[in-house]
């Protein structure tokens, strides 16, 4: 996972900087935030983050002087300098000692998103973050492409846009899901799912050589865009396996036929949603088999223990119906009937215990903590601990050592 570390005399300005950085790269994992250079450095020594966002003027060592000791250390750290002074030799030290960004306060939200988003462009290739940060691609880079979709772009937003991703996105493609296929009823899926669901995809795109990001755009419609490459059939077919797994449903999808520009991806939007067509896939009985309640007990007995088991591996919903040999929608009515509690949210507790134990009892990072409580993806488990536990893993680290 990529780290950061803040550094400003002004705590109002150190929160500023974490808000920002945690809504728009949660991948990005935030060591602390130090009100001097010396503690600063204290910290850099013992974690060496791979970004430092500093303030210049500080007391005991100020931003250049500790940029000077991280050189010599010869430290691969990326340094943003940030500064109430404009003066022209500051920037020119700033530039000798190899800063990658200088910013002059008050600085705009969108030059800082900028710049952290640069650094996180370099790191991929530089120091190996490339799988892990092409899984969850920023924030700002999904907001704007969703913006794009709907047509509710403006063009400030656009621009920069197009100044963080360069010709990343020079064309895309966009295919639509439609999730909610039946006239009838309405079907209502799981925001795990959802999650899980999002995560498989584009793990799927980068190992399928596309770039891209899938996302729910509304309440069941699910839109991946990418950039193409000389056949998208295998990006597609791929997307449909996925959903298939989750799905008990026949659905919807479609894909637009050409490529558009960045400012046209709302017309290929509503082209692949005109072609839309129904998977062949045959909906999943959802009667219960010709079980015993004694017969019931045992399965669910069987999932239990199979659950503490394997709770730190990638476990799914067909995986442990396959190993009980029964219908998955049929275990997912079975276990909450039994545990009043759904599979998911079991899961996700076993797991969030773990978790919590190894903040409590270990020095470990983050994302090494969300490996071994079986997330792949550092940023999901971020965002699955906070909405469990209410703190963030590090908020929940610094609570329980007070």
């Amino acid at each position: 996972m990529v780290t950061a570390l803040l550094i400003d005399d002004e705590p109002l300005t150190t929160r500023a900087l974490r808000k920002i950085i945690e809504d728009h790269f949660p991948a990005i994992e935030i060591l602390g935030e130090m009100s001097n250079g010396l503690k600063a450095w204290e910290l850099i020594q013992l974690k060496a983050p791979d970004i430092l966002i500093s303030d210049i003027r500080m007391p005991h060592l100020d931003g250049l002087e500790l940029m000077e000791k991280v050189r010599a250390a010869a430290l691969p750290i990326k340094v943003i300098l940030v500064t109430a002074y404009g003066e022209f030799e500051y920037a020119r030290k700033a530039i000798q000692l190899g800063a990658s960004g200088y910013l002059l306060k008050p600085f705009i939200q969108t030059e800082l998103i900028h710049a952290v988003f640069q650094l996180t462009l370099e790191l991929e290739n530089e120091i190996g973050h490339k799988n892990q940060l092409s899984k969850v691609i920023p924030l700002v880079e999904e907001n704007a492409l969703k913006k794009l979709l709907l047509g509710r772009i403006d063009s400030t937003d656009f621009q920069v846009f197009q100044a963080m991703v360069g010709d990343r996105w020079e064309y895309g493609m966009v295919s639509v899901f439609k999730l909610n296929s039946s006239p009838i009823r309405s079907i209502d899926i799981d925001e795990i799912i959802k999650i899980s669901i999002v995560e498989e995809i584009n793990s799927h795109i980068l190992q399928s050589g596309f770039h891209g990001v899938s996302f729910f755009s509304k309440h069941n419609e699910f839109v991946t865009v990418y950039t193409p490459i000389s056949d998208n059939t295998l990006l597609i077919q791929g997307c449909i396996q996925v959903l298939t797994k989750y799905m008990d449903e026949a659905f919807q999808y479609g894909s637009c036929t050409k490529e558009y520009t960045l400012n046209q991806l709302s017309e290929a939007y509503e082209e692949a949603s005109r072609l839309a067509i129904t998977t062949e896939n045959t909906p999943f009985s959802s009667h219960a088999p010709n079980t015993s309640p004694g017969q019931q007990d045992m399965l669910i007995a069987k999932a239990v223990d199979y659950c503490k088991k394997y709770y730190d591996t990638d476990i799914n919903l067909q995986r442990i119906a396959d190993h009980l040999n029964i219908n998955k929608d049929y275990f997912c009515k079975l276990f909450k009937e039994k545990h009043h509690i759904n599979f998911w949210d079991y899961v996700t507790g076993l797991r969030i215990d773990h978790a919590k134990k190894l903040l409590e009892s270990t020095e470990e990072r983050a994302s090494d903590i969300a490996i071994q409580c079986g997330y792949l993806n550092s940023s999901h488990f971020g965002r699955i601990f906070k909405e469990t536990v209410g703190l963030t893993p590090a908020e929940y680290r610094r609570q329980t050592r007070l």
